[in-house]
């Protein structure tokens, strides 16, 4: 897998910033997760495979802002990322590209992959060290796979790494920021629920915010970030 060919990328990631984990008792190696992650910094992708990967024989897919995907063309082609379009005003075009992308990742999940996914889809709540409010994607592989989802909460990580954030340098580390990562126990979600993800009605919206929310509040107590609760 691409992903091991990384391993010097990882350690120096993990050489380089403080990073301090708990949780990893949390993980199982011979199985697979949904890993679900607050994001602070772009710098927590790397930091998320360099923690993940070396405790997991599972190939991890990633699931990335068209953005992000775009920037880092070079290395999303080889790691297979599944690109999701993150517009505020999607249209229905664009909306039926995220399902299939969705799908995509649903059988890859079935098949024995893992997948990273930030359900905020965005950094900007690293502008004020904030958690917001989450995609319901996350929820939908879940419930539509059946693989539990491990939550992770991440903070500081805005500051060690401030790109894109407070500066447009890409060469500002402020490595004297320590890192806090805590992995959460696995969630299940398969019979939680008996709605049927597939259709678009009011119950089922109304379903999979109500466990988003709950999973974005798991996000801000591990993370010990704040959580903003409406849309924005």
């Amino acid at each position: 897998m691409f992903q091991k060919k990384l391993k010097p990328i990882y350690a120096l990631v993990n050489n380089y910033f403080q990073i301090h984990i708990t949780g990893l008792e949390n993980i199982d190696r011979e199985r697979n997760y949904i890993f679900a992650m607050n994001h602070q910094s772009i710098m927590d992708i790397p930091i998320a495979f360099s923690v993940l990967a070396p405790r997991t024989d599972q190939k991890i897919i990633l699931f990335l802002s068209h953005i992000f995907y775009a920037i880092f063309f070079p290395l999303t082609r080889p790691m297979d990322v599944l690109r999701i379009n993150m517009k505020k005003r999607k249209s229905k075009k664009s909306t039926r590209f995220n399902q299939g992308q969705i799908i995509k990742g649903i059988r890859r999940l079935r098949s024995g992959s893992s997948a990273l996914i930030y359900p905020e889809g965005t950094t900007v709540g690293g502008l004020e060290s904030n958690i917001l409010r989450g995609e319901t994607g996350v929820i939908r592989l879940a419930l539509r796979s059946g693989i539990p989802i491990i939550p992770i909460g991440i903070r500081g990580s805005n500051h060690a790494y401030p790109f894109t954030l407070t500066t447009y340098n890409p060469l500002i580390f402020k490595t004297k920021y320590p890192i806090h990562i805590n992995i959460g126990k696995p969630i299940f979600l398969k019979r939680s629920t008996e709605i049927d993800v597939k259709r678009h009605s009011d119950d089922t919206r109304r379903v999979l915010r109500h466990l988003t929310d709950r999973l974005m509040d798991q996000l801000a107590a591990l993370s010990g970030l704040p959580r903003i609760r409406t849309a924005g």
